[in-house]
């Protein structure tokens, strides 16, 4: 058996190609599995869940803001980009932003007794300047921070440390040299799929099939190979994207 191990080195690693210097010749009746796979961490803040609300009180004006998506493995490390945001804001635009709404905020740790900063409060500094949760504030990061009522509005967030729960999720892994075969009556090339558990440090997600599914090969030679990982749904996965996906193939003849 052939083994080739591929790298999304300098590419998005939920979609890359892999390209060989030479032409890889194949027989007709090969065949390809996947040995091993390490992924990157999923990203727990994406575009769907990393706005941030700022309102004046009694007033229905509004200003939005963003977080970087990204990996994040506490709640404060949240709030510590919530803080920067608007610390950014504020640098940029004055006191009163582009919308004239203060984001002049201060972060402060507790440190009383405990090693861990286990608590932490994010204030706005100018009292008529609110965060706001509603029905209407689509994907925002205060629920991540457990403010989940509905309506909320507050100058001052209080902020517990914890650990951020990993993203569990089933990934589909297509290639472009395996032949076709059907999921849900739909023809796709398929090499195999993986339960993607994310570890709570950030670090890589690493499988080793104990028994590789084959699959015949598409082409009977090439100099590149395409993949990509999709959730259950299609969507790409979306994953740190400055690291890097590793996979391991094995190419032989059918048995």
């Amino acid at each position: 058996m052939e083994v080739i191990t591929v790298t999304s080195k300098g590419q998005n690693p939920s979609r890359f190609v892999s390209n060989f210097t030479n032409s890889i010749n194949l027989s007709n009746d090969s065949e390809v599995g996947l040995l091993k796979i390490a992924l990157p961490p999923t990203i727990n803040v994406t575009d769907k869940n990393n706005k941030i609300y700022l309102a004046k009180k009694g007033q229905s004006l509004q200003a939005i803001y963003e977080i970087p998506t990204g990996f994040y493995t506490t709640t404060h490390e949240i709030a510590q980009a919530i803080y920067d945001k608007l610390k950014k804001v504020t640098d940029d635009y004055g006191e009163d932003d582009e919308d004239d709404i203060n984001t002049q905020a201060v972060l402060r740790y507790s440190t009383v007794g405990i090693a861990d900063h286990s608590k932490l409060t994010l204030q706005l500094t100018d009292k008529q300047s609110v965060f706001i949760s509603s029905d209407v504030t689509e994907g925002n990061v205060l629920k991540l921070l457990d403010y989940t009522i509905n309506n909320f509005t507050a100058r001052t967030l209080t902020v517990q440390n914890y650990d951020l729960p990993p993203k569990n999720q089933l990934g589909f892994i297509y290639s472009s040299i395996v032949s076709n075969s059907l999921i849900d009556y739909n023809v796709s090339r398929l090499l195999d799929t993986v339960a993607i558990k994310s570890s709570k440090n950030g670090g890589y997600c690493i499988f080793e099939m104990q028994n590789p599914v084959f699959h015949d090969v598409s082409v009977a030679s090439f100099m590149d190979i395409s993949f990509q990982i999709r959730d259950v749904d299609g969507e790409f996965i979306q994953f740190q994207n400055d690291l890097t996906t590793i996979l391991t193939l094995g190419i032989r003849k059918k048995r």
